[in-house]
């Protein structure tokens, strides 16, 4: 790969909501990555990016001056004793794919998270999805749990792995965490 394939990460803005739709209504038509049976609107995501992205890193990759990716971290439950575990998502456009920007963003948010004080990470596979599984793998996520039979898509009945990475140990009591650093 050369210098020239290489992706630019930077903060997601209110402005990429329709590239972003556009990558993620992809998924949503054609696999089982997103369980959404409808497509998303850019409005849902320009607002998703306004509420999480104060506290949370949402990252747009971005090549030829097109985003082509995202990454993004959101609560992985709203009660306040989970306040120190995130839950992260990347998607990739559609053809992008083997460009390692997948592997770019999340090295990128994973990086963000432990900076800001998330103790854990949190991710919600579909199974089987081979290149999602592998990249979890590969940024040491460990798969924790299956829910089987947790959605109907496509006709069929999918599991989902629940994948857990651990950023930091135990602290007693733990530090507050801190807003993304855009």
């Amino acid at each position: 790969m050369s210098t020239a394939d290489l992706v630019a990460v930077r903060f997601a803005e209110s402005s990429d909501a329709a590239p972003v739709a556009a990558i993620v209504n992809h998924y949503i038509a054609h696999s089982t990555a997103n369980f959404r049976t409808e497509p998303q609107s850019a409005a849902e995501w320009e607002r998703d990016i306004d509420v999480y992205g104060d506290r949370f890193p949402w990252l747009a990759a971005v090549y030829e001056d097109e985003v082509v990716g995202l990454a993004y971290a959101k609560p992985w439950n709203a009660r306040q004793a989970y306040d120190w575990t995130a839950e992260a998502t990347v998607y990739v456009a559609d053809g992008q794919r083997g460009r390692r920007v997948g592997s770019t963003l999340y090295r990128e948010l994973l990086k963000h998270l432990e900076a800001q004080g998330f103790r854990s990470v949190m991710a919600q596979v579909t199974s089987p999805n081979p290149g999602s599984e592998a990249l979890h793998a590969a940024f040491g996520f460990e798969l924790v749990g299956t829910i089987k039979a947790a959605g109907y898509k496509h006709g069929e009945w999918h599991d989902v792995g629940i994948w857990q990475k651990t950023l930091a140990e135990l602290a007693d009591p733990p530090e507050p965490t801190v807003p993304a650093d855009r």
